[in-house]
């Protein structure tokens, strides 16, 4: 058996069509998974079902139980991760009209726009290619970034811009863990680089870490665009950083 319609519907309605793991609005691109597998004897009930984007269903079956690698989420974990979604999404409707939302949100927008203008790291972002040598000030505002995102008060109430946020977040952190392990500081202060004898004694090694920073790089630039463009039509006022 699956899933009735109503099921999923109701699960869909539940979640803002969210995924219940990274938050990200997925439209049509979302999946009903169980929390306890079939094989397990898990039912096709509301209280076992959790909408998830495709990379993250993917993740729930890609876990090598022969050769582990991370961590598998825990059937607790997924509910815990779905419940506090499935609340927010209650408390808050997902079109940010109400006075009192939007008033808050807007000073989460200009606190997030100030840490994290257009033209620092992000416009470093999309212009630099990590084959080369770079300066590590450079990627200054993705971590305040990411630090603020420590303080509970740093958070949207709409969920389709928290979803945004937190999906900014997931990226930036996956960068700066590559950044972390790949690259190394050069022999001029401040200064970074993925280490230019892997280029000639490991080229394949040196190609997969420059690719994976540049498209990590990408992402990041393409979910700070759609946070900025989603927050300025909700919210209905333009970044002080325009100039």
């Amino acid at each position: 058996m699956v899933f009735t319609s109503k099921i999923k519907e109701d699960a869909l309605v539940a979640c803002g069509r969210h995924c219940c793991i990274c938050h990200k609005f997925c439209g049509t691109k979302i999946e009903v998974h169980h929390v306890e597998t079939k094989g397990d004897g898990g039912g096709d009930t509301f209280a076992n079902a959790i909408p998830l984007c495709f990379d993250c269903h993917a993740d729930m079956s890609s876990y090598d139980h022969n050769h582990p690698k991370g961590t598998k989420y825990t059937n607790l974990e997924l509910i815990r991760h779905r419940d506090n979604w499935y609340e927010k999404v209650k408390n808050n409707i997902g079109l940010a009209n109400k006075d009192e939302i939007v008033e808050t949100d807007k000073n989460i927008y200009k606190v997030l726009v100030k840490i994290l203008p257009w033209d620092g790291s992000i416009k470093f972002l999309r212009t630099n290619d990590f084959a080369g040598i770079f300066e590590r000030k450079e990627l200054d505002d993705i971590q305040n970034f990411a630090y603020q995102c420590k303080n509970p008060a740093f958070e949207f109430i709409d969920p389709d811009l928290e979803g945004l946020q937190l999906q900014l977040l997931g990226n930036v952190s996956k960068f700066m863990q590559c950044f972390a392990r790949q690259t190394f500081h050069t022999h001029n202060a401040g200064y970074s680089e993925v280490p230019p004898e892997w280029r000639i004694g490991q080229p394949e090694r040196f190609n997969n870490v420059v690719e994976s920073l540049n498209d990590s790089a990408e992402l990041i630039c393409e979910d700070y665009d759609n946070l900025v463009r989603t927050a300025t039509r909700k919210l209905g006022v333009l970044p002080d950083s325009m100039g």
